[in-house]
């Protein structure tokens, strides 16, 4: 048997096990959906907010642990464009997805917004798993981690 190592990566990738990502809906069964989607992924911490106002207040406490959010559109209080809008006030590398059921938000306009990417509901989970993918949050196993 050969004990060398191999310089090919590991087919399997997962979060860096310092990632903190947020869910945003006032959906509590699309919030524990989309969370627990999420956490099975690996995810150290999935921080889990039923409105805009609560999830921007615990990005504001530490804006440097958060790598990715996903944010459901029509919220009471603060919607996800001016929670997207302020997130990214703070930290403009920011990957945030908006994640609605409203027909007339486009993937263009998404992006004009300020959103990486559009979930439209309902969605599966791997449109999530590609939505993760593409924003770049995922690392290899024993990978340096960005934060």
């Amino acid at each position: 048997m050969n004990d060398v190592a191999t310089d090919q990566p590991s087919p399997t990738t997962r979060p860096s096990p310092r990632a903190c990502w947020m869910v945003v809906d006032d959906d509590e069964g699309v919030l524990h959906f989309l969370a627990s989607l999420l956490e099975s992924l690996g995810v150290a911490e999935v921080h889990r907010f039923q409105n805009g106002d609560e999830a921007l207040a615990a990005f504001h406490r530490a804006p440097e642990r958060f790598q990715f959010v996903v944010t459901d559109l029509e919220m009471p209080g603060m919607n996800g464009l001016e929670l997207c809008r302020r997130l990214r006030a703070v930290a403009p590398e920011l990957k945030v997805v908006l994640a609605t059921g409203c027909a007339t938000v486009c993937e263009t306009g998404a992006g004009r917004c300020g959103f990486f990417g559009l979930l439209a509901k309902p969605f599966t989970a791997a449109a999530l798993w590609r939505m993760v993918e593409a924003a770049g949050v995922l690392h290899r196993p024993g990978s340096n981690a960005r934060n």
